[in-house]
């Protein structure tokens, strides 16, 4: 669904039961025996995986229960959800409840002092997340609302407060993630990949297609960040586990950012 506006939640706390629209810990409930067992095992093993595989998971994630511990993982290491891969659209309303719950945690973790504009979001973000009360408010909120719009109105949240959000997005953000995943990023690496080999490395121990791949990913980062060269490497870091100093990391962009910036404008096509 890459080019396309988010969908939105027309929902309302009435037909939620009648959608089938679960929370987290109603889907663990539903779980039991040998099934629950490989489930908990799953989860289990999260905690050993690299991070940048966690990322990809979420995307093909077919469990919105997975989904959440996944997304519970990532905001453990300190990743924004907006840099958390593609959204899974083939999980439907449910997976945008889910990714909804995700970013209500951002938000309660980096700004602990928000103050949400309605009560029933007031109450989400005065109660310990992952709860079973907190998951009945979010169930609640999200039918409630309809739609982003409304539920960012109902949190009182401001653009910059969006900024790293995921099912919250302002439409500026939306089109700028859609540029940076899927097909489109596929051709910004095609793009970079030219330009580096047009002025090829004499030394020969750089393969163009990993480097215009690694540059790409790194400037996913930086633009989706919104940060400069050193938030960039720090959060690239806990990503991918290597270290940049700030100085690497901004001859890199600087690098990148001659093909980068025409190609997000739209001025500049991948080669045939």
């Amino acid at each position: 669904m890459m080019g396309t506006a988010h969908p939105e939640i027309d929902l309302d706390g009435e037909k939620a039961a009648e959608c089938a629209l679960f929370h987290v810990p109603e889907l663990l409930a539903r779980k039991s025996g040998s099934e629950l067992e490989r489930f908990n095992a799953r989860v289990d093993a999260l905690g050993g995986r690299a991070t940048l595989d966690l990322r990809a998971s979420i995307e093909v994630c077919s469990d919105p229960a997975m989904l959440w511990a996944l997304h519970a993982e990532l905001a453990g290491r300190g990743i924004p959800p907006i840099l958390r891969g593609p959204r899974p659209w083939h999980l439907g309303t449910q997976g945008r409840l889910i990714e909804f719950a995700a970013d209500l945690v951002w938000i309660a973790v980096t700004d602990p002092g928000h103050r949400a504009r309605h009560a029933l979001a007031r109450g989400i973000l005065r109660t310990k997340w992952g709860s079973d009360d907190w998951w009945r408010l979010v169930l609640r909120q999200f039918g409630r609302s309809g739609d982003v719009r409304a539920l960012v109105l109902a949190l009182g949240l401001s653009d910059n407060q969006r900024q790293h959000l995921r099912a919250l997005q302002t439409a500026t953000r939306t089109r700028l993630f859609e540029k940076l995943h899927g097909d489109s990023f596929g051709r910004l690496v095609d793009c970079i990949e030219t330009a580096l080999r047009d002025r090829p490395d004499k030394s020969g121990r750089t393969d163009p297609r990993t480097t215009a791949t690694r540059r790409a990913q790194l400037w996913r980062v930086h633009r989706l960040l919104g940060a400069g060269a050193a938030d960039t490497a720090r959060t690239w870091a806990a990503l991918s586990g290597e270290v940049l100093t700030r100085q690497q990391a901004h001859k890199q962009l600087v690098a990148t950012a001659a093909v980068a910036l025409p190609f997000e404008r739209g001025s500049l096509d991948a080669p045939a």
